[in-house]
């Protein structure tokens, strides 16, 4: 029974530890701050897709964050992430990037993770195509204030019939 009631208390202090600044009180999540920064950072993301600007895009991740794509090879830092999408935007031009989060979950004023849907289409050589897919992303509030991203997982959305 001991060994028990250690572990229950222990588990609260971690918790309890978990949840408070360097004052000692409770740090309170700013959950509505926090969802009005990963909305700028989404529709930035958008943005610079659409206007195939592959430094801005990658501008928009940590340093040491993780590109994990369907079909292409992990990609992990910023500067090859930024290689990656030059060679990206090389190949097609994205005329439609529509991203639709479907549960966003802010664990502190720092740290949140993302699960959505997205919508793109590309012309490639006069050819339009469509992407359907789904996602996963954590995101990281940087000491200037942006929140970046710190890992994506996109792949494509097999219940989704290919439209024209």
């Amino acid at each position: 029974m001991k060994s028990l009631s250690l572990l229950a208390t222990a588990a609260l202090a971690v918790s309890a530890a978990c949840a408070t600044n360097e004052g000692g009180t409770a740090a309170a999540v700013d959950t509505a701050a926090a969802m009005a920064g990963l909305d700028s950072t989404r529709s930035r993301y958008s943005g610079y897709q659409m206007a195939g600007d592959a430094a801005g895009l990658a501008g928009l991740y940590t340093d040491d964050a993780t590109l994990d794509i369907y079909g292409v090879p992990r990609t992990k830092g910023r500067a090859n992430i930024e290689a990656a999408l030059k060679a990206d935007f090389a190949l097609r031009k994205f005329t439609l990037s529509q991203i639709t989060p479907g549960g966003t979950t802010v664990r502190t004023n720092t740290d949140a993770t993302e699960i959505g849907t997205y919508h793109d289409m590309h012309d490639v050589n006069g050819a339009v195509d469509h992407e359907w897919g789904r996602y996963v992303v954590g995101l990281q509030k940087g000491a200037d204030g942006t929140w970046r991203l710190s890992y994506v997982m996109a792949f494509p959305d097999s219940t989704k019939a290919d439209k024209k």
